[in-house]
């Protein structure tokens, strides 16, 4: 078992930590992510994107750096935004032992996965004759 600590980028005060099997797969883990955050994530979990936090040696990105500091702010800087490319997303098929490998083992004051939530659908009110469509999903697909 393994403690992983999560921070939904882009959303303040949004880290948080997941116990997970190191035998099981990164799907495995966006599954663990959206059962364990409290509510934040609403998704379904494979849209979730996840990419590691680790820093240009290798090593786990310590929650002491500003780049930690404004990410708990929900603010997204040139680095995180650096690790968040979409050649760098862990794929759901792959082995968590795989994507750890060579990596120290997970500690406090790190931050090991960063989350990337696509946008959720809302709820907006709409105009219409008589008010039958004032509740409708905003966001969904239209035929022109």
């Amino acid at each position: 078992m393994v403690k992983l600590f999560c921070a939904i980028v882009g959303v303040a005060g949004s880290a948080f930590e997941v116990d997970i099997d190191e035998g099981q797969k990164v799907g495995d883990l966006k599954k663990a992510i959206k059962d364990q955050s409290d509510g934040l994530i609403t998704v379904p979990w494979p849209k979730l994107q996840l990419f590691l936090a680790k820093t240009d040696d290798g090593g786990w990105l310590s929650s002491l750096t500003e780049d930690v500091k404004k990410l708990k702010k929900g603010e997204k800087t040139v680095f995180i935004e650096a690790l968040t490319q979409e050649e760098q997303e862990l794929q759901a098929e792959d082995p968590l032992e795989g994507v750890l490998y060579g990596m120290d083992p997970p500690s406090a004051r790190q931050i090991h996965v960063l989350v990337v939530v696509p946008e959720q659908w809302t709820f907006a009110p709409i105009v219409s004759d008589g008010g039958v469509f004032d509740h409708c999903i905003s966001g969904a697909a239209t035929v022109d």
